[in-house]
């Protein structure tokens, strides 16, 4: 096989939204797929196993000879029984001891091709995760009901609230609130209000709206923009308190939310101001780059 003699590694990102999978062989990337998330707790556990399976399908894997390694990066593991759904389907495809299984966070600052810093991810929900000197901590993630501010989920939420609010005093409900209604396919915020209390259970679902709000004119996003962007900068400076009082660990943002170029810059910018002495940057890689490099390490799942 020439160049492409060498390990085939599997590495697989999965979110509370999308899903990649990467694999390689020999160091180079010979296929990749995408799609809805494959988690667990997020999708329920027969779209869940839905989407994994076409995740795999579509990787065309050689199911008669077993690969190397594989790393699953999943959001939602703390969930009963997510881990096991994992392990049920991939450890099937490589030998005993090959499979590696960790929160879709420890994916990141491989994926940046570090060792140890912080990572600060703001998709659908928001948490950071530091680690030096063999050390480990993790910062939020606590969930929509109980945190993940700054995040996509949180994003929206706050437009919500600020609509309400002008609904109280008798305001119309201005450009945001135009958008969102019609986002959303509702007639009237009191219909937008409703639906909220009627889908609560499904975060994502509204998390998709995050771009629309962080984009829109009105004078409200603005506000709730630079808020999100400090509690991004609270993460990674609680993160990093615990482990450096120097906080000079470099710090790596990833997630949806920074695809919206000015929030991208707010919370960089918000983060080199909690934390003058760290290197800031945004990963340029997908996450899932992170989880082949996982992968070639050789650790088993813990």
């Amino acid at each position: 096989m020439g160049e492409l003699d060498g390990p085939r590694l599997l590495g697989i990102d999965i979110g509370a939204t999308r899903s990649r999978a990467r694999l390689c062989t020999g160091g180079q990337l010979t296929a990749e797929s995408q799609g809805p998330s494959a988690s667990l707790p997020a999708a329920g556990r027969e779209q869940a196993g839905a989407a994994l399976s076409a995740l795999l399908d579509d990787l065309k894997l050689d199911e008669t000879e077993p690969l190397d390694a594989i790393c699953a990066g999943s959001a939602g593991l703390s969930v009963p029984g997510a881990r096991e759904f994992l392990r049920a389907h991939l450890a099937p495809l490589t030998w005993p001891g090959a499979l590696t299984i960790v929160p879709d966070i420890q994916l990141v600052l491989p994926a940046a091709g570090l060792a140890e810093g912080v990572a600060v991810v703001c998709g659908t929900g928001s948490v950071a995760v530091g680690r030096h000197h063999g050390r480990t901590v993790q910062i939020g993630g606590w969930g929509y009901l109980l945190g993940d501010e700054g995040s996509g989920y949180w994003v929206v939420r706050e437009a919500l609230r600020r609509l309400l609010d002008r609904r109280d005093h008798a305001r119309p409900p201005g450009r945001l609130g135009d958008q969102l209604l019609a986002a959303t396919g509702c007639a009237s915020l009191a219909e937008l209000h409703r639906l909220v209390y009627e889908q609560p259970h499904r975060p994502s679902d509204w998390a998709r709206h995050a771009g629309l709000v962080l984009g829109s004119a009105d004078p409200a996003a603005a506000a709730i923009a630079a808020r999100a962007a400090d509690a991004v900068a609270a993460l990674a400076a609680a993160a990093a308190g615990e482990l450096d009082p120097a906080g000079s660990l470099p710090v790596v943002l990833a997630g949806g939310l920074l695809g919206n170029p000015a929030f991208r810059a707010a919370a960089r910018e918000a983060v080199a101001r909690a934390l003058p002495h760290a290197p800031v940057s945004v990963l340029a890689d997908e996450p899932v780059a992170g989880a082949i490099r996982l992968a070639g390490t050789g650790r088993s799942e813990n």
